[in-house]
């Protein structure tokens, strides 16, 4: 396993709430989206090769962002991730990009004419 998740059976000795990160003062979309009820239900999952909920927060509880400066305060380690914890992800990415569902596709256009230039010759 590339992530040692030995922290997350052990931290099961305590409970949800005692667990649950103080995210008053932080201004990220995982602070904005994650609740007592989610972390209690998410804390004991864990991709296959190891990935926690733990793992996912950790950069947006050690970094409370700007004041003025959404951050997006998670991180998925692994393809995986989007699917075991979607219900934080999802919610997340939707906020962070402007209403981006999960059911929604990028648009790809590889047709170089399709290209915009801002009148210097380089794109857009």
């Amino acid at each position: 396993m590339p992530f040692g998740n030995t922290h997350n059976q052990l931290k099961m000795k305590y409970s949800a709430a005692q667990e649950f990160p103080d995210l008053s003062k932080h201004n990220n979309h995982m602070a904005k989206v994650l609740t007592m009820e989610m972390y209690e239900r998410l804390r004991d999952k864990q991709t296959p090769s190891g990935f926690t909920l733990d793992d996912v927060i950790q950069t947006g509880v050690d970094n409370p962002g700007h004041p003025f400066i959404m951050t997006v305060g998670c991180v998925a380690g692994d393809e995986e991730t989007y699917v075991v914890f979607k219900d934080l992800l999802d919610p997340v990415i939707e906020d962070r990009h402007g209403g981006y569902k999960p059911t929604d596709k990028h648009k790809t256009d590889l047709n170089p004419d399709h290209l915009k230039s801002c009148g210097n010759g380089s794109p857009l």
